[in-house]
């Protein structure tokens, strides 16, 4: 009896080594497949390609494109401003920009401070700038807004602003 119980012992002990050996072994290799994506993915590039689109939206706004800019969003975007509903969905939003053009909005500066993320989805941490037909500033404020990969490209999942102006009176 004695022995059996010995040969158990040594039997849980030696099935317990090796199970915790090989999930070392596995949570190593994931570890290493994790850290592989994570170097894979080029976070200065997605800022590049991010501040691009964010120059294409000035571009946008000043030839009074609202599709244009509206297509800058993914397929299930929100616009989220102050002062106004959630806007949901590409139409919403581009008929959103169409107001806002048609308010006599003729530029606009995007300025990135910050982006952070990964290859699924990006976060950015910007300031704007718009101005008039005469080229005069009109409103400047903050944003922040969460890119997603749509059809090979970030897209604006999530735009969220506000202004540094007073509110008027």
């Amino acid at each position: 009896m004695k022995q059996l119980l010995t040969v158990l012992v040594i039997f849980s002990i030696t099935s317990l080594f090796i199970a915790c050996s090989s999930n070392t072994a596995e949570e190593s290799g994931t570890n290493a497949a994790t850290e592989e994506r994570a170097k894979s993915f080029d976070l200065a590039a997605a800022r590049k390609a991010i501040e691009a689109a964010n120059a294409d939206f000035g571009t946008f706004v000043a030839k009074g494109d609202s599709v244009a800019i509206a297509n800058l969003y993914a397929s299930d975007a929100k616009l989220l401003g102050g002062n106004m509903p959630a806007v949901s969905g590409k139409a919403a939003i581009q008929s959103a920009f169409a107001g806002m053009l048609g308010m006599g909005v003729a530029g606009a500066k995007l300025t990135t401070v910050e982006v952070w993320g990964n290859k699924e989805l990006l976060s950015e941490e910007g300031t704007y700038s718009l101005s008039g037909k005469d080229g005069k500033e009109t409103d400047k404020g903050k944003y922040i807004v969460l890119w997603k990969m749509e059809d090979n490209k970030w897209k604006i999942f999530r735009d969220c602003f506000n202004s540094d102006l007073p509110c008027p009176k």
